[in-house]
């Protein structure tokens, strides 16, 4: 279920040290110019601030802290064709999705179940149904 999670953190993390030593190698060969200092500066912030949000994810996944929402909660499964499959969980207001057709055997309605997910993404680690 995590696949997702950890690829994002994989591919962001890849590109803010490709972006960090670019730049670094235009400021030494001093070819640095406003325009790609800004460009890459931003760049740099953006896959910094990801990389950042899922890292605080992945050591408190690590280190078993994840975050627990239970009770009554609607699953509907969405398969529109337009992006990938999705289901999502609402308890108590609170919408919580897992990408992928994971549960795609459920039938739509509601359930008693116990969500474990990452405190800041709200990436669903596991599913407990109860019925």
């Amino acid at each position: 279920m995590l696949i997702a999670f950890y690829s994002t953190l994989i591919i962001f993390l890849i590109l803010f040290i490709v972006t960090l030593s670019y730049l670094v190698s235009l400021v030494k060969r001093k070819k640095a110019t406003g325009g790609n200092v800004l460009a890459l500066f931003f760049l740099l912030l953006l896959t910094g601030i990801v990389s950042g949000i899922y890292g605080f994810d992945f050591l408190k996944l690590q280190a078993g802290k994840v975050q627990i929402a239970q009770g009554d909660c609607f699953i509907e499964f969405n398969d529109n064709g337009r992006s990938i499959a999705t289901t999502t969980i609402e308890i108590d207001d609170r919408v919580y999705q897992i990408k992928g057709d994971t549960y795609n055997h459920l039938p739509d309605g509601t359930y008693q179940c116990k969500v474990h997910y990452l405190p800041v993404t709200k990436i669903i680690e596991s599913l407990h149904l109860e019925k």
